[in-house]
């Protein structure tokens, strides 16, 4: 079985992770590889990028020569052009990782944790969703407190994600939508009953 386990910022999805890891899932990150894979794009970026950033003023570059994602995303967050140009430069590689993971496990059962696994290829390998998701306030608090941004970026990031269900949805895949608004164990049970129903 492989299961997309997404839903929106700070609603859990690192947790629903962790728990279907200790349940013997082989699981990857997909946030974690988008990380690596603006460094090994790290060219394309900049050749993209640097001339709306130095526009804007704003440094791409940090003092070790890594790209600043924070700075990136306030550079190209608002503008769904931008945003669809960046996308064009790392999904590739991110898909590329996904599909070689998913298929080096196939013995096994696995978890794609991911907030945009819709817009890859990869998407065709999922057999179910977990949509992992809380009340608004909630993971507006959890975010403030996990990220230390600031709350208009918390709020834009939010709003950019309202359709994300919608998006899931439309893939045609089974999708189960778990409320996590209490505690790991109660999270690990709710998964558990999606995971193993007959």
């Amino acid at each position: 079985m492989v299961l997309c386990v997404t839903g929106p910022m700070a609603a859990g999805k690192n947790a629903a992770s962790s728990i279907l890891e200790s349940m013997g899932f082989a699981s990857i990150d997909a946030d974690l590889i988008g990380h690596d894979a603006v460094e090994i794009c790290k060219g394309k970026i900049l050749e993209e990028f640097s001339s709306l950033a130095q526009k804007n003023k704003i440094q791409l570059l940090n003092p070790d020569g890594k790209i600043n994602r924070k700075n990136l995303g306030q550079l190209i967050f608002k503008d769904k052009m931008l945003v669809k140009k960046q996308e064009n430069i790392v999904f590739p590689y991110i898909n590329s990782v996904l599909e070689k993971f998913i298929d080096a496990n196939s013995e096994k059962n696995i978890a794609v944790n991911a907030t945009v696994l819709y817009k890859v290829n990869a998407m065709k390998k999922i057999d179910k969703i977990l949509f992992i998701d809380s009340p608004a306030l909630v993971r507006f608090l959890r975010a403030k407190k996990r990220d230390r941004m600031k709350s208009l970026q918390i709020i834009e990031r939010f709003f950019s994600q309202r359709f994300l269900f919608s998006q899931y949805k439309k893939t045609g895949i089974e999708i189960f939508r778990i409320i996590n608004c209490g505690n790991l164990s109660s999270l690990q049970k709710k998964i558990e009953r999606v995971v193993f129903k007959n």
